[in-house]
């Protein structure tokens, strides 16, 4: 069987509206034919569609990914979140409970939610933690907000106003500003606000209207200034990077880059550069507020056990990155959604790291009768205090990435900066530097945000290593009629389950 990405080819269906980033049909509907009732939350799929949305394998670590399984079978855990003790606290979608785990224990807690209907499911993405010691998160299958108490262990739920002249609505990404939670209302064209310092059933909302006429409101981030920054867009069709001044009310707008698609994960480093993710590609891109210029950095291409390509359809496999967050050290994280991995890029170091998962699940990918092939639908993540806490929602299963894992090289690039006429080509110099035995053979893997064949990247595929660095010749050449521009061109090494690369800047003239 195959699925393809949720992200796009999995559709939501509630009410009449058909919207992108759902999952799995009606949250509203159970499914009894052909099911062997278990007493457990897979009671709400079919046997046959259990591999798919329940798991396939029993959690699985590498060296720098642990995996734990959740007790209850098919929770589908979605939204994470860190408490100030380092608790990690989690969204159960297909249960409506939430889950704590506790890393010093390794124990579990699934908090049961009595205002939960049974055979209910719905995708709650947002998770938030705030300073009164609750817990806020977003439930788009039902249009409400919920609130826990890890003190009584009591829920409570507000429903989410409906736009005017809307049939519906779509909570999504929830952000904790201070006492102030903002959250997205994806296919509803507004953010909306409200403050923790309320009392009572009834949460009073105020609304920031998306300009335009857009489809969809995607994720939002709130810089130094108290500015909130968020993207409207079309799928396919482009959009716009929108800054909202709270204190005026104004808007501004940028046009987003030609060729964005999808952009949904949004950050705000502490110079206030924006970086947003697009899930329709592998791009992933930085706006400069002094300069008004965008920079668009290109992943790795997904390794071929995640996409599979059995039926040989697949040409240009890409990796989705989705949501994005700034750690403690400047870095900016995202998941990669369909090459199942988790990336972080360095700004002041131009190096990006990409951590292979361990689980997959062969139902979302082209596997056919490939082993060890899929992805296990990495939806969302958390980082705090250098620690990276993740969900794999078609494996049961939470993780954890260590970012001081040692990594097994170096990389470095020489030169960083070149520029090439059309029909011209270029040599850089990619050292690769073990820091331990390499046993293997190292891929050497090559990416350019520039259009299909404007950069030409080549050399050699693979390099044997010994104990000592080894330098190979990466040849960059611009077509003769290519687009002028300036580009980046990723270069990398892929050993095992990471892959570290560098970015050459290409200017076209």
């Amino acid at each position: 069987m195959i699925i393809m990405a949720i992200g796009f080819g999995a559709i939501m269906v509630g009410s009449s509206t058909v919207a992108l980033f759902g999952g799995f049909g009606n949250p509203r509907t159970a499914q009894t034919t052909d099911t062997t009732i278990t007493g457990t939350p897979a009671d709400n799929y079919k046997d046959k569609d259990r591999p798919v949305f329940c798991e396939t394998s029993d959690a699985k670590s590498n060296k720098y990914i642990t995996e734990f399984k959740i007790p209850t079978a098919c929770t589908q855990p979605l939204g994470i979140t860190t408490d100030s003790n380092g608790n990690v606290w989690f969204t159960e979608s297909n249960t409506g409970k939430i889950a704590k785990f506790d890393p010093s224990t390794k124990n579990f807690t699934e908090y049961a939610n009595p205002l939960w209907q049974s055979h209910q499911k719905s995708m709650m993405w947002g998770i938030g933690y705030t300073s009164d010691g609750n817990l806020w998160y977003t439930d788009s299958g039902h249009g409400i907000i919920w609130r826990f108490s890890p003190t009584d262990a009591k829920y409570a739920n507000f429903n989410y106003p409906i736009t005017p002249g809307q049939n519906e609505t779509f909570p999504q990404m929830l952000v904790v500003n201070g006492k102030e939670i903002l959250v997205n209302d994806f296919v509803g064209r507004k953010i909306t606000s409200f403050n923790l310092d309320q009392v009572g059933p009834i949460i009073q909302y105020s609304t920031i209207s998306s300009p335009g006429n857009y489809n969809f409101t995607s994720d939002m981030a709130v810089d130094s200034n108290g500015k909130i920054w968020y993207t409207v867009w079309i799928y396919q069709q482009g959009g716009h990077l929108v800054r909202y001044d709270p204190q005026t009310g104004n808007k501004t707008q940028f046009n987003l880059p030609p060729g964005i698609l999808a952009p949904n994960g949004i950050s705000v480093e502490k110079d206030g550069k924006i970086w947003v993710t697009d899930t329709a590609s592998s791009i992933f891109f930085s706006f400069d507020q002094q300069s008004q210029q965008f920079t668009r950095f290109i992943t790795s291409m997904p390794i071929e056990s995640t996409y599979g390509n059995a039926s040989g359809l697949i040409k240009t496999p890409i990796s989705r990155p989705y949501w994005n967050q700034i750690d403690n050290n400047g870095r900016i994280w995202f998941n990669e959604q369909v090459a199942n991995r988790l990336a972080v890029f360095d700004p002041a170091k131009g190096t990006l790291v990409e951590y292979q998962v361990p689980s997959t699940n062969p139902n979302w990918s082209d596997c056919g009768a490939l082993q060890d092939c899929g992805v296990a639908q990495v939806l969302d993540f958390t980082t705090n205090d250098d620690k990276v806490w993740f969900t794999e929602w078609v494996e049961n299963n939470i993780g954890f990435l260590d970012p001081k894992a040692p990594l097994p090289m170096n990389v470095e690039v020489t030169p960083t900066d070149i520029t090439l006429h059309r029909g011209e080509n270029s040599t850089v110099s990619f050292t690769i530097t073990p820091n331990e035995q390499i046993i293997d053979p190292v891929t050497v893997v090559t990416s350019n945000t520039a259009n299909t064949n404007d950069i030409i990247v080549s050399g050699n595929s693979q390099v044997t290593m010994t104990n000592q660095p080894k330098t190979v010749s990466v040849s960059i050449s611009a077509d003769n009629f290519a687009f002028t521009g300036t580009y980046q061109v990723l270069i990398g090494a892929l050993y095992h389950e990471v892959t570290i690369s560098k970015y050459v800047t290409v200017t076209i003239k």
